[in-house]
């Protein structure tokens, strides 16, 4: 089985067999491209000065492509941590507004702090609120925090969500969060799923047929 989904992940990353345009130039232009940008360079710099490394570079990296690609306005960042990946998410455009849900007093002041370094804004919120907001563009998931985060459904994220938005799921490759990403691939109100091993990546797409790529 495994020696299948490796030629099948190696198959769909390079686009062959790919029939959607959509899909193709997401998957050879967005989710395996190696381009680099100048905040690549510039926010590790950052990090170091602040005594700080990311271990997450193909995440990072990857959140920025995204939110680049889809030119994201409004997201919605949930366990955001001390802000690594943040930065990488709001570094694309200036009138970018994230939210960010995060429990942890002392990780919402060193996020602070960093986004301050680097000239970023965000919100800052220690509970996930439903009402009186407008949908998201983008709703990235750390799903290192589990416990904080009991009580997230799909319902609810689909409640914060439009017909455009995107969910971006890490890491799923343990088993309780295997479950939950399982569960998003399996919902027939997503119908484009993007699984990178230890990120999920999904759209609503309605008007879309449902399609799950190994890439």
């Amino acid at each position: 089985m495994w020696h299948f989904r490796w030629w099948l992940r190696l198959k769909q990353s390079r686009g062959h067999g790919v029939h959607s345009s959509f899909d193709f130039n997401l998957i050879t232009n967005v989710l395996c491209k190696k381009h680099n940008y100048y905040a690549f360079y510039d926010i590790p710099k950052i990090l170091r000065e602040n005594g700080l490394q990311s271990f997450d570079n193909d995440l990072n990296h990857l959140s920025f492509r995204l939110v680049n690609h889809f030119n994201s306005k409004r997201i919605l960042e949930i366990n955001s941590g001390i802000g690594i990946n943040t930065c990488y998410l709001t570094s694309v455009a200036s009138d970018i507004h994230c939210t960010c849900i995060e429990k942890e007093v002392y990780r919402v002041e060193a996020a602070k702090k960093l986004l301050a370094d680097i000239g970023n804004r965000c919100e800052f919120v220690t509970v996930l609120k439903e009402n009186g907001r407008e949908p998201y563009d983008a709703i990235f998931i750390n799903l290192k925090e589990r416990e904080s985060i009991r009580d997230l459904t799909i319902d609810n994220l689909l409640h914060l969500s439009h017909e455009n938005t995107y969910w971006v799921v890490f890491p799923i490759n343990s088993r309780q969060n295997k479950q939950f990403w399982s569960a998003i691939v399996k919902d027939e109100r997503i119908n484009i799923t993007f699984d990178r091993k230890t990120t999920g990546i999904a759209f609503l797409h309605s008007t879309f047929h449902k399609m799950h790529y190994l890439v």
